[in-house]
């Protein structure tokens, strides 16, 4: 059951001191922060929540003060419960944020002013890029990614974009399940692929909730079994070994562009880290462990620390540019690796699969088209995988959280692991005593 209680923390006589309000809710809530209101210590009692009953007043504190401000705690305890009741109803958490944001209604405040869904969405883009809003990562306060950032940044768009062509404003109330419905068609008829509505969805759904905890709304209707996330597996196809051994064999010393992109592509494949992990580098992080060469290097979204051993065929590529990755963009490796791997003859045709008018459309693509930078991940932890090495090392150089993660991330087909199982004692058996 929530209680409120109104504590002093400070004993100093004749020094104002702030009053602080602990929200208790169960063992799961415990929530206390200061009010705008501040009393002379020796006069307050922790146990009554109120002024001593003895109390020698003046000037500076009459009577009449001391009963208007009991009265508006009073009030003031009043609406937190009233407010905290509402979310309740909708299976909502109370935060500190929240707190804070309902002291603030109660006492009028021009920070409490309301802001409209639209006025929130462009501050809190805002707060992101200045690294004033951060996010909560293993109890530490991290920066949001550039990535990340990028991603909010074209869902402002393409909300604005759906406001303009409905001629409509929306604000909090209006996220209903109605509103889902059209917003999704919205991006059908743009013809947006499953996965891209599915992140403009999610997007929605994460400032929803941020700002509902924030005080601002009490609209719960993203949390509906309906409002879901869509998505659809994405071919996200791997390179087997010869094809990976005929991509490093091309003779390309005539094109440095495509040179590049092959080197930098495979240094992706032979690390299995991403492409904002393993373009980053640089002597610094080659170290020597144990007798061994490694590289010692800090994920940029996992902000977790991996160590990854230096394969030989790694090592000429490095060394090849003096240990430091080639500067090169993303979308340019993306763009040249495709035809590296048609001059490789990697070219055999793949089934693919996308959403287009709101219907399924399958295709025949060449496999070289559907390679890009983070092929080379997912081909890196699947090789290491296929080559036996136990799954829980590999993510600790992948920097995945969970076995189900690692298995479901990595592209393992029913019959190689058929063959693989097969190399396996149990399947060999013992040949000696088949021959006998």
């Amino acid at each position: 059951m929530a209680a409120i209680k109104l504590i002093v923390k400070s004993t100093e006589k004749q020094r104002l001191a702030s009053i602080y309000l602990r929200f208790v809710n169960g063992r799961q809530v415990d929530i206390v922060t200061a009010i705008p209101i501040k009393v002379y210590p020796e006069y307050w009692s922790n146990v009554t929540e109120s002024f001593k009953q003895r109390i020698v007043y003046n000037d500076v504190f009459t009577e009449k003060e001391k009963n208007d401000t009991e009265a508006d705690l009073r009030a003031l305890k009043d609406f937190v419960l009233k407010q905290f009741n509402e979310i309740a109803r909708s299976g909502v958490e109370p935060t500190k944020e929240w707190l804070k944001s309902v002291i603030d209604k109660h006492y009028n405040k021009e920070s409490a002013k309301q802001e409209d869904l639209n006025q929130y969405i462009e501050r809190f883009i805002k707060e992101i890029e200045s690294g004033d809003r951060t996010y909560n990562h293993n109890n530490d306060s991290k920066r949001y990614e550039l990535g990340t950032i990028k991603n909010f940044k074209g869902f402002k768009a393409q909300f604005d974009a759906y406001q303009k062509d409905k001629k409509v404003k929306l604000n909090f109330n209006s996220i209903t399940i109605d509103f889902y419905d059209e917003f999704v068609r919205f991006f059908v008829k743009k013809d947006y692929s499953l996965n891209t509505i599915g992140r403009m969805i999610k997007n929605l759904k994460t400032l929803m909730r941020l700002s509902m905890d924030e005080g601002l709304h009490l609209n719960a209707e993203v949390n509906r079994k309906k409002f879901k996330v869509m998505k659809t597996p994405v071919e996200n196809i791997y390179l087997s070994e010869s094809e990976v051994n005929s991509i490093r064999e091309l003779e390309l010393s005539d094109n440095r562009v495509l040179d590049v992109a092959r080197d930098v592509f495979l240094i992706g494949v032979y690390t299995a880290q991403r492409f904002s992990d393993f373009s980053r580098i640089t002597p610094d992080n080659i170290k020597t462990l144990g007798g061994v060469r490694v590289i010692d290097i800090i994920q940029q979204k996992t902000r977790e620390r991996v160590i990854i051993p230096i394969k030989p065929e790694l090592d000429r590529i490095l060394k090849k540019y003096n240990y430091h990755v080639p500067k090169t963009w993303e979308q340019k490796v993306n763009l040249h690796i495709k035809t590296v791997g048609g001059k490789a003859k990697i070219t055999e045709m793949v089934e693919t699969e996308k959403i287009k008018g709101g219907f399924k459309i399958k295709s025949l693509v060449p496999k070289n088209d559907l390679i890009k930078t983070h092929t080379a991940r997912r081909t890196g932890c699947t090789l290491m995988y296929l080559a036996g090495i136990p799954a829980i090392d590999i993510m600790k150089i992948s920097g995945h959280k969970t076995e189900r993660e690692f298995l479901n991330y990595i592209k393992v087909s029913k019959e190689e692991t058929a063959i693989n199982l097969s190399l396996h004692p149990y399947f060999v058996g013992n040949v000696l005593s088949v021959v006998k």
